[in-house]
């Protein structure tokens, strides 16, 4: 098990941002560097449950600080990687089973003793930010950074945390890195192409299990419970941890979730699916029966502008340019004072969905080849439907790939 990081891609974008290293401690930021878990400290999203730094010389390796519960895991994870631990609340030893004459609690007492723990030594209530931020100095001094200007993910560390690692870094210059960062994680890799691609398959079976199975008189819950169940289903055997999360409207009016779904009812599946820490994203939109003449309108509206924007989003095009074409497509069509603030955005390893970048009107990135970005049209028009038209898209050198394979055509149901 390795990271994803593309070293000589970090190297590049920290040499542009004059910062030589990233150190990371956001539990997402740590399994997208090691590709492994920082464990149950991490559980508190404070920082100093683990640390990852990433240094700007690519002949460097990888330091790594993280709990002592887990230190052995990393180290056979990553066997390259400089690796430091620290105390947390857990206690654990090393059992010795060579010696049963010596009873089952003194062999368990000398396992401590192995591990270099004492009596007169006591755990932290979870961990103490000051022992690993120790250790995490012991990696810097060691790879000739304790005098660096190191770019730290700041839009996860909370602001008593990082006074406490300025003060316990002194010869450190500490900026933001997130923004760094975000543009490595941007330009994805085979191996998490493969996995955003692995969650669009799980979740348009899914979507095809409440296609054929949703019937009138269903409740949001029981629609949902449909999804899920043809995601397991196609999940059976997949060695990746897998979860969903569904944004479900049910109705042209905002309804009671225990309301049951009638003759007519539109309804938009905007769905989730996470596999081994990557979320895909994706929407599609059904009617109870036949749609009415607006609510087909409103979906080939959807459809259009979709087609439009989709052909603009092309290596070497801003995604401004993407959210311009989408909302002058709109205006053609009668929609002149429609403002989404997004029309997607990037997708990987995060606690939500959306990722940056954003297809918006401000953002001068420019598109990549490597890039997985979800493109979306949502028309939320109360008393007659919430549609969202959104497919996750491989960027390409010659344009973007479909990751989705069902139709975007407005669906029939029930």
């Amino acid at each position: 098990m390795t990271g994803f990081v593309d070293r000589r891609r970090a190297a590049q974008l920290m040499k542009r941002a004059g910062i030589a290293a990233l150190v990371l401690c956001a539990p997402e930021a740590f399994h997208y560097a090691t590709g492994a878990s920082i464990g149950p400290a991490g559980l508190f999203r404070r920082a100093g449950a683990g640390f990852v730094v990433i240094p700007a010389r690519q002949g460097l390796p990888i330091g790594v600080v993280v709990a002592d519960f887990n230190a052995g895991q990393l180290q056979l994870a990553l066997p390259d990687a400089v690796i430091r631990s620290h105390p947390i609340w857990i206690e654990f030893a090393t059992f010795d089973a060579s010696r049963p004459a010596q009873g089952l609690a003194r062999r368990i007492v000398a396992g401590f003793g192995s591990s270099g723990w004492t009596p007169a030594i006591t755990r932290p209530a979870t961990f103490e930010l000051a022992n690993s931020v120790h250790e995490l100095k012991q990696i810097l001094t060691g790879f000739g950074l304790e005098r660096a200007t190191i770019g730290v993910d700041l839009d996860f560390v909370p602001a008593a945390d990082f006074s406490a690692m300025q003060a316990l870094l002194p010869g450190c210059t500490m900026v933001d890195g997130s923004t760094v960062l975000d543009r490595l994680r941007a330009v994805k890799s085979p191996r998490e192409i493969d996995l955003l691609q692995q969650g669009i398959i799980l979740s348009e079976a899914g979507l095809e299990r409440l296609q054929v199975d949703a019937m009138a008189g269903m409740r949001q819950a029981d629609l949902i419970a449909l999804y899920r169940q043809g995601v397991a289903t196609a999940a059976a055997g997949l060695s990746h941890p897998v979860a969903t999360a569904e944004y479900v409207t049910l109705g042209a009016r905002l309804k009671s979730t225990d309301v049951k779904a009638m003759p007519g009812d539109p309804l938009k599946c905007d769905m989730v699916c996470t596999v081994g820490g990557y979320a895909s994203d994706m929407s599609r939109n059904f009617t109870f029966g036949p749609p009415s003449a607006e609510q087909a309108e409103l979906h080939a509206i959807a459809e259009r502008t979709f087609d439009d924007g989709l052909a603009s989003l092309v290596p070497g095009t801003t995604l401004a340019q993407v959210h311009r074409v989408a909302t002058d497509s709109l205006a053609r069509q009668g929609l002149r004072t429609y403002r989404r603030g997004h029309f997607g955005h990037g997708v990987g390893q995060s606690v939500f969905s959306e990722q940056w970048p954003f297809i918006a009107a401000d953002s001068d990135v420019v598109i990549e080849a490597g890039m997985v970005l979800a493109f979306e049209i949502p028309l939320y028009i109360d008393r007659l439907a919430s549609f969202n038209l959104e497919d996750q898209f491989l960027i390409t050198p010659d344009g973007p790939v479909a990751m989705n394979r069902l139709p975007r055509r407005l669906e029939r149901i029930g």
